[in-house]
């Protein structure tokens, strides 16, 4: 079968979405892996760590907050924190600065999540994005222009 791509009709490797996604996949894979191991998944581990991040500034962090920083979609962030709340590691609660919208806070147990968690995601990253070496930083400032 002829691959139908004019452009990489005879090198699949020369498509930039094609490395790109397999790059994210082999991270992905192993983000997930690790994170199945603590029993919490990747979306979890992401809301959650955001959550946090933006409790340093904010008393009364959104899920639109979140969904915001974290480029997730609303609703998908509000299924999360629901499996969160269930699970006890964080809660819902009024927010006073907006009647519309409930603050989220994270509890003792989604903190000592975050604490087991996160260093496993960073070492994933640090061994898998390591390989850059002296061009990790550059690589980062591609990211940003591609998401800017």
């Amino acid at each position: 079968m002829e691959f139908s791509s004019p452009r990489f009709k005879n090198d699949a490797d020369a498509s930039t979405r094609l490395i790109f996604i397999r790059a994210y996949n082999k991270w992905h894979a192993v983000i997930r892996n690790e994170l199945r191991t603590l029993g919490i998944t990747h979306p979890k581990f992401v809301v959650m760590t955001v959550l946090n991040f933006l409790s340093q500034s904010d008393e009364f962090v959104t899920q639109a907050s979140i969904a915001r920083l974290a480029d997730m979609d609303v609703m998908s962030v509000s299924q999360v924190v629901r499996g969160l709340e269930e699970k006890a590691c964080l809660v819902r609660t009024d927010n006073p600065r907006d009647t519309r919208a409930n603050a989220v806070r994270l509890l003792e147990k989604g903190r000592e999540m975050i604490v087991r968690a996160l260093p496993i995601v960073e070492k994933i990253d640090e061994d898998f994005f390591g390989v850059l070496s002296n061009d990790e930083k550059a690589f980062r400032n591609h990211l940003h222009r591609l998401i800017a």
